[in-house]
């Protein structure tokens, strides 16, 4: 490092600070005051400074044989956000599912203070040694830094006031339900269905967990005994489909309505600059029929192959035999507006799931434009009854209900 690295650290981080609270990501003091102590490149040493302090980029610092990211530093944003649905308090015991690079484990320890303690853990010696070392050298020594698999917990610091997991998580695993403490809280990415996944912040309430916050998020998958692949059918050269849980569909037939000339048709529902539709997927998640998500690479929407709604994928519905549709936008020339919402469709019967796909956004747009689903989570087994009015969706050890 130059004698001018320290300065442009120092500058760079006061500044991503600044951006995250301007932007609303960070709404409390103790969270601010927390980024501003803690920085961040000390934690990501082979990254450049610009690298380390960009609000909206993570950092893959592990990568398997093929290239394959295994470990990464959660962009800042993302990070502050998480933060702030955990709402650490002074003196809490805290579990954080994923060591990565011990940058969060330090805020955590910022956070809960002197009083509290912070266990973190990762399934990987190797990033387990890095986060304690990166920890040690920052003067915080004091996280516990432990090499084991997520799914499990770590049951002798057990109960935890709040656990954190910054990994893709599928499903609930019961350690997680035994070492929350009974008030406590979980905030976790959960894939929820095809491929769609939400950091949600879950209050224990009994003996079940309440969603109290949700958003967007994408995180690398866990590993270990709480993995789940998710099923994909590969539609052509950079498309592919992300099925819901259990599904099956048939990858010839749909590869061959791709080919088929496709038809769009618009839905006459704006979105306006500034104004928040990160849901609209998750609504569609849970009511339509037959959904999955569809991802295309670059070279496929450049080429009108495919051409969904977001770079990385978009909300999508196949029939069990022949056809799809997927949700795509267009840009508006209306000052203020951003897009339009449409449906593109392929294959005989791709007219139909546009229509069912079209009444969805209409309905969305007219009774939840600006309302996230209240999302509870049941351990098996559990007493179903009171749950007939919601969505239920089934994982291994958890039972998911939906209610918008």
């Amino acid at each position: 490092m130059n004698t001018t690295e320290p300065d442009t650290a120092a500058r760079l981080h006061a500044r991503l600070v600044d951006l995250l609270v301007s932007r609303g990501t960070v709404t409390t003091e103790r969270v601010e005051t927390a980024l501003r102590t803690v920085a961040r490149h000390p934690f990501v040493a082979d990254a450049s400074l610009d690298s380390a302090y960009a609000p909206d980029d993570a950092v893959v610092t592990k990568r398997d044989h093929t290239g394959a990211a295994l470990s990464s530093a959660s962009a800042p944003g993302v990070v502050a956000s998480m933060l702030e649905q955990l709402d650490v308090q002074p003196g809490d015991h805290i579990l954080e599912i994923g060591a990565g690079t011990g940058y969060n484990a330090a805020l955590l320890a910022e956070l809960t203070g002197p009083a509290g303690r912070v266990v973190t853990i990762d399934i990987d010696q190797d990033v387990v040694d890095g986060a304690a070392a990166a920890l040690a050298s920052t003067g915080y020594g004091r996280v516990e830094v432990l090499c084991a698999d997520g799914a499990q917990g770590h049951a002798p610091a057990a109960p935890y006031d709040k656990i954190i997991v910054t990994a893709g998580a599928w499903d609930l695993p019961p350690a997680w339900w035994r070492q929350l403490a009974p008030t406590g809280r979980l905030v976790v990415p959960l894939r929820i269905t095809g491929g769609t996944t939400r950091s949600i912040a879950f209050d224990r309430q009994g003996g079940h967990l309440v969603s109290r916050s949700m958003m967007t998020c994408g995180f690398l998958a866990m590993r270990g005994i709480g993995a789940q692949s998710e099923p994909t059918i590969a539609l052509a050269d950079g498309v592919t489909l992300v099925l819901g849980d259990g599904r099956t569909a048939p990858p010839e037939a749909l590869a061959r309505a791709l080919d088929e000339p496709a038809t769009r048709s618009w839905s006459g529902i704006a979105i306006p600059s500034g104004r928040t539709f990160q849901h609209l997927d998750l609504w569609l998640a849970t009511t339509c029929q037959g959904f999955c998500r569809i991802v295309a690479q670059i070279s496929a929407v450049e080429t009108d192959l495919a051409t969904p709604a977001f770079r990385w994928g978009g909300a999508a519905m196949t029939n069990e035999t022949d056809s799809l549709a997927y949700l795509t936008i267009r840009p508006a020339d209306v000052p203020g507006i951003l897009f339009e919402l449409g449906a593109r469709a392929h294959g005989p019967h791709g007219s139909d799931l546009a229509t069912s796909l079209m009444d969805q956004i209409q309905l969305w747009d007219k009774e939840h434009r600006d309302t996230a689903p209240r999302i509870d989570a049941h351990l098996k087994p559990c007493d179903r009854t009171h749950l007939a009015a919601m969505t239920v969706i089934e994982k291994v050890h958890t039972v998911l209900a939906v209610a918008w």
